[in-house]
């Protein structure tokens, strides 16, 4: 018999809560632009990395369970949430459930390297803009009992 799932509440995206496991793609407070034409654009650089090259993957998404993590500890990945609804789920630790936080996709965020993730589906099915190193590693975790977003 399987163990009941673990139930996460969601926790808003936002600065400092998403902080230990990445980044908010949009200007934070203080930030300055790149570049800036008046009245016409305004770009900022949140996040930068040298790299060998990056892979721009489309994920089409419909799981509302989760029963593994992921992680790549030689990368950063950015997740950019273009229809339907996501959970992302993050931990530093796996094997600390308490330590769990599942934040609502709603803007693009960049996770450090390392840090163990995964998707549950809120909608039909969720479609996700994936970025990271054509050389990723991936690492995975069992769960020893499913999770699931409230």
């Amino acid at each position: 018999m399987q163990p009941p799932p673990l139930v996460l509440s969601v926790t808003e995206l936002k600065a400092p809560l998403f902080d230990p496991f990445g980044r908010i793609l949009n200007p934070q407070t203080g930030e300055t632009t790149s570049q800036s034409e008046a009245g016409v654009f305004d770009f900022y650089v949140p996040f930068t990395e040298r790299s060998g090259g990056w892979s721009i993957g489309f994920l089409e998404y419909t799981g509302r369970m989760l029963e593994r993590l992921e992680r790549h500890p030689n990368t950063p990945e950015v997740f950019s949430p273009l229809k339907g609804e996501a959970l992302l789920v993050l931990a530093v630790d796996p094997e600390d459930e308490g330590g769990y936080r599942a934040f609502r996709l709603e803007k693009p965020i960049v996770l450090n390297r390392g840090v163990w993730h995964g998707v549950i589906c809120l909608s039909r099915m969720a479609e996700i803009l994936i970025v990271e190193n054509p050389d990723v590693v991936d690492e995975y975790h069992q769960l020893t009992r499913p999770v699931k977003g409230e």
